[in-house]
Formats: C-alpha cells, sequence, structure tokens
C-alpha cells in the first residue's frame, strides 16, 4: 500500500512539474512574439526616452537571468545565487542614483522616504563589515 501511495506521488510530481514547464515555456514563447512586435513598434522612434531606457534594462535584465538559468540547469549550481546578488547590487545602484537626481530636483515630501533611509542606513552598516 505505501509502495502504491509513493508511486501515486511521485507520478503526480512528474504530471505538476511538467505542467509547470509547459506553462514556463509557453509563456517565454508568448513574450518572445511580443518581443518582436515591440520591436517593429519601437523602430517607429514614437516613446518616451525614459520609458525605453527602462524597456532595455528590464529586457537586459531578463536576458541575464536566462543565461544565468541556462548555466544553472547545465549544473553550474553557484553562479545563479550569485548572479542574482550582483543583479540585485546593480539595480539597486541604479535606482539610488535615479532616486538622488530625482529627489533634489523636486521639494515634494514623497512617502516611503524614511522608510528607504533606514534600509539604506541598515544597508550601509552592513557593506561596512565586509
Amino acid at each position: 500500500m505505501q509502495d502504491a501511495v509513493s508511486k501515486m506521488t511521485d507520478t503526480a510530481l512528474q504530471e505538476a512539474n511538467q505542467a509547470y514547464n509547459k506553462q514556463v515555456s509557453d509563456q517565454i514563447t508568448r513574450v518572445t512574439g511580443e518581443l518582436r512586435r515591440m520591436e517593429d513598434l519601437l523602430s517607429a522612434g514614437l516613446v518616451d526616452r525614459r520609458v525605453l531606457s527602462e524597456f532595455r534594462y528590464a529586457v537586459d535584465r531578463v536576458r541575464s537571468t536566462g543565461w544565468q538559468v541556462e548555466r544553472w540547469l547545465a549544473g553550474d549550481e553557484q553562479s545563479l545565487s550569485v548572479k542574482m546578488v550582483e543583479d540585485r547590487i546593480r539595480l539597486a545602484t541604479r535606482m539610488a542614483t535615479q532616486l538622488a537626481s530625482e529627489t533634489t530636483i523636486t521639494d515634494k515630501d514623497f512617502a516611503g522616504l524614511r522608510a528607504l533611509k533606514e534600509a539604506v542606513t541598515k544597508l550601509e552598516r552592513v557593506l561596512e563589515n565586509l
């Protein structure tokens, strides 16, 4: 009886894994098609420069993550976690630089600035110990 339950569980896990893999693959295929259509739209040149920069950055992050996952699937287990941390560092650096320039050109009191300051202070303490 235990053997039958174990076999059913293994089969169910395999089916769930296959369904998930198919879902991810189908979504990648769909997004790839959308990106090809986006390329045609971008060629027209009717897009805000800042939006275009954000789009290029997002596409680059997805491309980089895809490359790292491919390496991980090939057996390089450490590279994925290291790359993800490095990408977060680049993102945080970019966002901090943008925030520094955007908040100095306005006198508005933005929601969340206190929490951001506390998080940056905490990160600064951690970085000092590296």
